[in-house]
């Protein structure tokens, strides 16, 4: 028997629990997960976002944060559409992730002298740039422009509203490390998604757990271009939220120009004209915009499971 007088779970009955919390089957209509909470001494709540899931609990003295990763980054579905906050959670659920064995959790613990009552989460873009690629390679000729609509992972973080204290930032999906530039010494270290930039906006499904980026690509050279992936300057990118909380960034450009394997970026201020409203989430990382340049539009470089 618990300290509640409840029947103790196995490890088995444990590991179950936490197992099938994460396979109810999603909402009909997803709702967004970010946004403050209030949590009583003693209780916890589940965030299910994208693959990944999130549980936080509170005590009088501490701050406890639970997160099962998509395990996988090569298995895990990156679009599956989960997004739903449930606060609060039961306690034999959240005493089944306690007990439970499963060697994905990832489990940290925040120490207070007390404990804010409320908790917030919001997105983030990633910490590192990009790279995606296009459905399909394809040439873009001398003197054509097109735009590619790209949908990236976004981070989940975990703050404390009332002292704006930053507890801990976790991405909803697990992307694997890549290196991208013209040389395996001359490049960036980067995130590589796995999903496809499409030219038709109508093509790319939107996720709650994911930001979509117009991107403008012009060829001024005098020779077609080859385009086989872009890697996107995430840091220098803010985030907006239209009227139906479908997450973009600002609109950026590539020109490349004659005698250049990589292109000269700009980022459009404000909201992309794409979007209806265009609320401002989260500002920039990184505001340095001076002097970006993408090294290449090639395959250079080697990928590497994270």
């Amino acid at each position: 028997m618990d300290r509640h007088g409840k029947p103790d779970m196995t490890e088995t009955d444990a590991d179950a629990f936490v197992e099938t919390s994460d396979r109810e089957e999603p909402q009909a209509s997803p709702a967004p997960w970010w946004g403050t909470f209030p949590l009583e001494l003693g209780t916890g709540g589940r965030w299910e976002v994208g693959p990944s899931t999130l549980w936080l609990y509170r005590t009088e003295r501490e701050w406890r944060i639970i997160h099962r990763p998509s395990t996988d980054p090569e298995s895990a579905d990156p679009m599956e559409n989960r997004s739903e906050a449930v606060v609060p959670i039961s306690d034999e659920e959240m005493k089944a992730v306690f007990d439970s064995e499963d060697t994905h959790l990832q489990t940290h613990r925040y120490s207070f002298g007390s404990t804010e009552k409320q908790v917030a989460l919001e997105p983030a873009l990633a910490d590192r740039p990009v790279v995606t690629r296009p459905e399909d390679p394809m040439y873009i000729p001398s003197g054509e422009t097109i735009t590619l609509y790209l949908n990236m992972p976004l981070w989940m973080r975990v703050f404390l509203p009332k002292s704006e204290r930053l507890l801990q930032e976790v991405p909803s999906h697990r992307m694997s490390d890549t290196w991208f530039g013209k040389t395996t010494t001359q490049g960036e270290f980067c995130y590589a998604a796995r999903t496809t930039g499409r030219i038709r906006l109508d093509d790319l499904p939107f996720r709650f757990h994911r930001a979509l980026t117009p991107l403008r690509i012009r060829n001024t050279a005098e020779d077609a271009l080859f385009l086989e992936r872009v890697q996107l300057p995430t840091r220098h990118l803010a985030l907006y939220r239209n009227v139906n909380d479908v997450l973009w960034t600002q609109s950026v450009r590539m020109t490349r120009k004659e005698g250049n394997e990589g292109a000269d970026i700009r980022i459009l201020d404000g909201p992309p004209s794409d979007i209806e409203g265009g609320e401002l989430l989260r500002e920039p990382r990184d505001t340095n915009k001076r002097n970006l340049f993408t090294s290449t539009f090639g395959a250079v470089g080697s990928l590497f499971s994270s």
